[in-house]
């Protein structure tokens, strides 16, 4: 099974049906951005600290996993030199249909977040990523093609999943009821049963993975990145947010060469 093939499609599906994450910017959204004051989301609700963002006006950045038509013109409109890389077409449709609104400019590619090979190496400055990486099976091969495509000092701005959120029976969840039934690490391709797998699929839904800990935080150390931003978001799902508040986890994080913090 290809789970980005499978991933593509259900996002494509979430455009249809009117996802959060789909849903463009707005015109105050815009206006801020434009008098310096962009609001960036990678997770919920909270926004990106603004110390994270207003270094950025006039860089080069690449929002990876995050089509829908909300970064990338915010950026675009704060002024930086904007690149989106997302696996859906909707998604990015989107962006084009938010571009076109604000009559802003970026590049749009669409492509698997785990290869991006057709960017040359050192030719970003930031890398914005709303939660996507629970959806890829390693975070290590996406933290190795950032750090690949960031210049010297770049910064990783990315939301994740805790992974806590993946204990749950997501059945029951929906009906406002917790109870917990995986083991994690979590995935939809190990964890469901076949006929359970393929009902998930069947009905359009995404292929998920927890991720651990380690590998969130340790892969990232490991492939060359320090963290010198953290803050932790809700769910705004009240039975989650009631059991645990820190849904999603948001870092910053700059590429390091010869062992120096830039």
């Amino acid at each position: 099974m290809d789970e980005a093939e499978v991933n593509a499609k259900a996002w494509d599906g979430e455009v249809d049906s009117g996802s959060y994450w789909a849903k463009i910017a707005d015109d105050e959204a815009i206006r801020l951005a434009r008098e310096g004051r962009p609001e960036i989301r990678v997770t919920i609700d909270k926004k990106v600290p603004d110390s994270w963002i207003q270094g950025l006006k006039g860089c080069h950045v690449l929002v990876l996993g995050g089509g829908g038509g909300q970064q990338t013109p915010v950026l675009a409109a704060f002024g930086c030199q904007t690149e989106c890389c997302d696996i859906s077409r909707k998604m990015l449709e989107k962006d084009e249909e938010a571009l076109r609104k604000y009559n802003l400019s970026a590049v749009l590619h669409q492509r698997n977040m785990q290869d991006l090979s057709p960017f040359p190496e050192k030719s970003f400055d930031a890398v914005i990523s709303p939660v996507s990486l629970n959806f890829v099976p390693s975070v290590k091969k996406v933290y190795h093609e950032v750090r690949r495509i960031l210049r010297p000092g770049g910064c990783y701005i990315f939301g994740i999943a805790n992974p806590a959120l993946y204990m749950f029976d997501d059945r029951l969840l929906a009906k406002g009821r917790m109870k917990i039934k995986y083991t994690l690490p979590f995935s939809d391709e190990k964890s469901l049963s076949e006929k359970e797998l393929r009902k998930r699929i069947g009905k359009g839904d995404t292929i998920e993975f927890s991720h651990t800990l380690d590998s969130i935080i340790g892969d990232l150390t490991e492939e060359g990145f320090a963290i010198t931003g953290f803050f932790s978001d809700g769910s705004s799902f009240e039975p989650i947010d009631s059991f645990l508040s820190d849904a999603y986890l948001a870092f910053r994080a700059i590429r390091i060469d010869h062992g120096a913090i830039g």
